[in-house]
């Protein structure tokens, strides 16, 4: 063999050499999935359902091996822009959607029920007709819950305010979540024989809300808020008369002290994101299927008290001050 066909063998090794290296060791091409983050409206709870979300999910095994693209939508309360939201979503057809409201996870299931939906907190989705049962919703839905222990709510009042016989109630007769737990709390009072009477404010706005809080001035001795999106978009209005009036107010998130809220049976939003996302890689990753996935209670709630509001209504703390999983704060 000549010196001139002995290169040319060389070269071609080489080359089939580096074909077969580039072949076997080039980047494989990720996989892009769309993920869908609507949400009704812009209230803390939610920010922080979004905030956990996203982290578990930005820092999962999946994210490293697929590219994940979020896409991001509010509604700001407006019945016409969610709308318009929804036709975007089943237009786009994303891998998955997060939705962060009761009413338009309902709106996206009617409209394409092949779509994968995770909701962050729904209250009751056997009420909103998203799930057959708490054990697995037998749709493409699943999620995490804010559904708030009922009885443990209404003892914690009664430990606070032992001689109250008036609740008053304002919530958004529009959010079957809100209804759900309007109507256990009736049904809780009833079938222990309270002698506690509710006073009801439906609105079907957040304009609407202070009117309503107004209209129970010295007909209450203390309000409850439940987790209503619509109401708590208004919470420092509520705040501000429950203040001035000195009635104390019960609600179910945090956030709600730094406005002048009394105690709560409060949930971790930020952990109940996460608690989202890890659902929503299970159902990614194909290791279950949304339907399959039980939607749990929360069953040990935070008791959160605000001591400098009660040491303005004159409240004795006495009666909780044991509890273990009590937390007193006084923000400033």
């Amino acid at each position: 063999m000549n010196k001139k066909a002995l290169w040319l063998v060389i070269v071609l090794a080489i080359i089939a050499i580096a074909t077969i290296w580039f072949v076997n060791n080039k980047p494989k091409q990720k996989n892009v999935k769309t993920i869908s983050i609507v949400s009704i409206v812009t209230i803390d709870p939610i920010t922080q359902l979004e905030e956990g979300f996203k982290k578990r999910i930005l820092e999962s095994e999946f994210a490293i091996s697929d590219s994940i693209v979020f896409t991001y939508d509010n509604a700001q309360g407006n019945a016409s822009l969610q709308n318009q939201i929804v036709d975007k979503i089943i237009r786009n057809k994303p891998d998955l959607v997060y939705v962060l409201g009761t009413p338009i996870a309902i709106a996206i299931q009617k409209r394409d029920s092949s779509l994968i939906i995770v909701q962050g907190t729904v209250t009751d989705p056997i009420e909103a007709g998203l799930a057959l049962s708490w054990d697995g919703s037998g749709k493409n839905y699943a999620a995490t819950t804010d559904l708030p222990p009922i009885d443990k709510q209404i003892t914690l009042i009664k430990k606070l305010i032992p001689n109250i016989k008036s609740l008053g109630i304002v919530y958004n007769t529009g959010e079957v979540n809100s209804v759900a737990v309007v109507r256990r709390i009736r049904k809780y009072i009833e079938d222990n024989n309270l002698d506690i009477k509710l006073q009801e404010r439906p609105v079907a706005n957040t304009s609407e809300v202070s009117t309503a809080t107004e209209s129970l001035k010295g007909r209450v001795e203390a309000i409850y808020m439940p987790p209503d999106n619509t109401v708590h978009a208004a919470i420092q209005v509520v705040c501000k008369i429950v203040t001035d009036n000195k009635i104390p107010l019960f609600t179910t998130v945090e956030s709600s002290f730094l406005d002048g809220a009394f105690a709560a049976l409060s949930l971790d939003y930020f952990k109940l994101g996460e608690e989202s996302a890890d659902i929503a890689l299970m159902i990614l990753e194909g290791k279950a299927k949304a339907g399959e996935i039980p939607i749990k209670p929360t069953d040990d709630p935070i008791i959160i008290i605000n001591e400098s509001v009660a040491n303005k209504l004159n409240i004795d703390l006495s009666g909780v001050r044991e509890q273990s999983n009590l937390k007193i704060i006084n923000p400033k």
